[in-house]
């Protein structure tokens, strides 16, 4: 009897001990959880004086391949290659117009004038790009690490740019951004008064922008 006495006890002892560790356990994991969740924070908020007038959307393939060599020495000379290869589509949207922080307005009431000055050259503003990887390639001694995708990530988004920068968007921002400044210039005028551009300390006027 007492030896069966002992026996349950040690059962209902491990069972306890079971229970006991695995709530620890899933508690701990529940804590991590809860934890991860609060990593992202807002560090910084700013205030944007953007003007988008042409928005583009591009897609392209990147292809991207990496070659390492290794020689030996014994006896003779041999080189082997081992290559990586990247196959990814690019998609991205991008934003051209003309960033407004330095712009300045200012009003002559006595002349009834307003004078608009520093006013930008149009430029993209922001790329905002998506990668699709088609195909991954590697070998054994040249496999992609977490550098690789950083940067061919980075490389693709350097592509968009450059298509975006030789497509016609810029020139397009630049139209839109004079109709906008003619259909001022009609609203100044209407009230009487007179829209004046200024840059770098010389008036221009409106219609020679208009021409550009």
């Amino acid at each position: 009897m007492i030896k069966r006495a002992f026996a349950v006890l040690g059962v209902i002892a491990v069972f306890a001990l079971g229970f006991w560790a695995a709530s620890w356990y899933f508690r701990q994991k529940a804590e991590e959880e809860i934890r991860s969740q609060g990593t992202v924070l807002l560090e910084k908020v700013s205030k944007v004086r953007k003007l988008v007038t042409v928005e583009g959307n591009f897609s392209e393939l990147y292809d991207e391949t990496n070659i390492r060599k290794f020689t030996l020495y014994m006896p003779m000379p041999t080189t082997w290659n081992f290559s990586k290869q990247a196959i990814l589509k690019v998609t991205g949207k991008v934003l051209v117009g003309y960033d407004m922080e330095q712009v300045s307005i200012s009003v002559d009431s006595l002349q009834r004038r307003i004078v608009i000055g520093n006013l930008p050259e149009p430029r993209i503003l922001s790329i905002d790009h998506e990668v699709e990887y088609k195909n991954l390639e590697e070998s054994f001694f040249n496999s992609f690490t977490p550098e690789d995708y950083t940067r061919i990530n980075k490389n693709a988004k350097a592509v968009l740019r450059q298509k975006a920068e030789e497509s016609s968007l810029v020139g397009e921002a630049s139209r839109q951004g004079n109709q906008m400044l003619d259909v001022m210039r009609f609203m100044v005028e209407s009230a009487g008064w007179e829209l004046v551009v200024e840059r770098q300390g010389v008036e221009i006027e409106v219609d020679s922008l208009l021409k550009n």
